[in-house]
């Protein structure tokens, strides 16, 4: 079963099962970048929209090819566009200030975890800010590419970047 399978089938559990730790990560990275009302934000692998409850106001691409996009457009949360796609089929026009990745990698093959990492840069402004993040199991290390910043949550590593140029 792929990751899109696996959320799908637990999309009618997904927030008991994931909501605190998710918001906690959350949370914790979102101290760490300011969010301007003005920028505009991406976020690949939304699940369910907790990142989205965060930001109220705030203007957000919300991107998840899983059923659990349906559970976030039930949530009617304003300024959030939602596109039903996976990170290798995602297509948009213009830069985004701020893209979030949030425990999205570690479920790709490698071949499309190091597209998705591509992509998220590639739709980021210069100067816009860039957070990954993977669970700890996964033992995947983006050092090499040269984080801002690293930290980590109970089961979560992640990684905070600036994108220096186009």
């Amino acid at each position: 079963m792929d990751a899109i399978q696996y959320y799908t089938s637990i999309a009618d559990s997904y927030e008991k099962l994931y909501r605190e730790e998710q918001t906690e990560k959350i949370k914790t990275i979102l101290k760490l970048i300011v969010i301007k009302k003005t920028d505009r934000i991406l976020d690949i692998g939304a699940g369910t929209g907790i990142l989205e409850e965060q930001l109220p106001g705030s203007h957000i691409t919300a991107v998840e090819p899983s059923d659990l996009a349906g559970i976030l457009e039930r949530k009617k949360l304003k300024n959030v566009k939602i596109i039903r796609s996976s990170a290798s089929d995602l297509e948009l026009g213009g830069k985004f200030d701020v893209v979030f990745c949030i425990t999205v990698l570690q479920d790709l093959a490698p071949g499309d975890r190091e597209m998705c990492i591509k992509k998220a840069f590639a739709l980021c402004r210069s100067g816009g800010r860039i957070a990954f993040s993977l669970l700890k199991a996964s033992k995947i290390d983006l050092s090499a590419l040269h984080p801002d910043a690293k930290g980590e949550t109970a089961n979560d590593v992640f990684y905070l970047f600036t994108k220096t140029k186009d």
